[in-house]
């Protein structure tokens, strides 16, 4: 009887003895816990998706061969005409974008008070800004307009660009027919852009 109870005991303490080196039930260090947590769980990396997806997206956007590149009547300062393309209410949408090539900040825009400032490096001063012509149909389209402002992007005023940096401007037209294929454009400062293909 003796003898049974010992080899029990010992039977026991050699179960023990093999789950503790399992590591069965044994508590994890924070270090171990932070280490699993990272590998098996991604939702810290999910998290960042659309931050970095949004990186990945402006930076194709700037390697995407642009339709048109001319110099700017500022020296320094370079427009690349990113995408012409139809959009609803029978209207077209012109995207570009201004680079300072140079090596010193820019002046765009030097006015801040008047309410035509913000829109000035999109759509000019007075009419004199950008337009677009249907070359097919000897047609000149202006910038569209709501409740007498132009509708284009806004800039904060007065507006520098520092030496490497890019400012990405637009501008809504009347769209040409759906069967004109190009149009040109003529941006205030920069030379004609023609025969730009329009994008649907």
């Amino acid at each position: 009887m003796h003898r049974l109870i010992t080899a029990a005991t010992s039977l026991l303490v050699v179960a023990a003895l093999i789950g503790c080196e399992k590591g069965v039930d044994s508590p994890k260090l924070p270090s171990q816990a932070q280490n699993q947590d990272s590998t098996v769980d991604p939702s810290a990396q999910l998290e960042q998706t659309p931050a970095s997806s949004n990186t990945t997206e402006n930076s194709s956007d700037d390697q995407a061969p642009a339709l048109a590149v001319e110099p700017y009547e500022i020296e320094g300062i370079e427009v690349s005409l990113l995408k012409v393309q139809r959009a609803s209410g029978k209207t077209l949408n012109v995207y570009w974008k201004m680079t300072n090539q140079s090596s010193e900040d820019k002046t765009l825009v030097k006015c801040s008070t008047s309410w035509y400032c913000k829109y000035q490096l999109a759509a000019g001063t007075f009419g004199d800004g950008i337009y677009i012509i249907d070359s097919a149909n000897q047609k000149k389209h202006m910038v569209l307009k709501a409740d007498k402002k132009p509708v284009v992007s806004a800039v904060k005023t007065p507006l520098k660009v520092s030496p490497g940096s890019s400012i990405r401007l637009w501008a809504k037209f009347p769209a040409p027919p759906a069967d004109i294929r190009s149009v040109s454009i003529y941006l205030p400062g920069v030379a004609p852009m023609e025969d730009i293909p329009i994008s649907e």
